[in-house]
């Protein structure tokens, strides 16, 4: 399981998190969704933060623990989902876009860096909407979600997006006035 979902970081433990003051990560929540219940109630979690903040890796940590825990996880960029997503329909194509409705958890690490086209829009609702009552997201950004309407076209298809995400989230904001890898370097 742990190799089918791809993390970058396969060896993050949740009980290696860095809890350093400035960053105001609260101990007892990580804890809490260590436990996957989240996942059971088919709930999303928002990490947010500046880039270096550790989102990444916290992502790949409570992924492990979803594998821990026999959830199915896909850890992908969404650029990169986006790419597979945005070619021509066919059963390759097909195949690809059930990996990402099927698992338990789907994990989109760097969420809306660039503005998104019509097309990949469209696609990124068909998966959120496909996910909606069957699994779970995680969502690593360096944008609140006020932020996000912009990247998402403006129109109807960001406010469905940005509707079915947020009000089934925990948001969780990542300070820190170092970059995790300066810290650990």
């Amino acid at each position: 399981m742990l190799r089918q979902a791809g993390f970058p970081e396969p060896e993050a433990n949740v009980a290696d998190v860095r809890y350093d003051p400035d960053r105001k990560l609260d101990k007892v929540r990580i804890a809490e969704l260590s436990n996957c219940e989240w996942i059971r109630n088919h709930r999303n979690v928002l990490l947010t933060g500046a880039s270096g903040a550790g989102k990444s890796w916290i992502a790949s940590a409570l992924g492990v623990a979803a594998c821990n825990a026999f959830f199915s996880v896909r850890y992908v960029r969404l650029p990169e989902m986006l790419d597979e997503l945005t070619v021509e329909k066919d059963e390759e194509w097909f195949k690809t876009k059930k990996r990402y409705l099927k698992c338990d958890l789907l994990i989109l690490d760097d969420w809306l860096l660039e503005k998104v086209s019509g097309k990949g829009a469209r696609e990124l609702l068909e998966i959120v909407e496909g996910r909606l009552r069957t699994g779970s997201l995680l969502i690593c950004s360096q944008f609140s979600p006020a932020g996000w309407h912009a990247k998402l076209g403006e129109g109807a298809i960001a406010d469905a997006v940005i509707d079915r995400i947020v009000y089934r989230s925990d948001i969780i904001h990542i300070e820190g006035d170092e970059s995790m890898r300066k810290r650990i370097g």
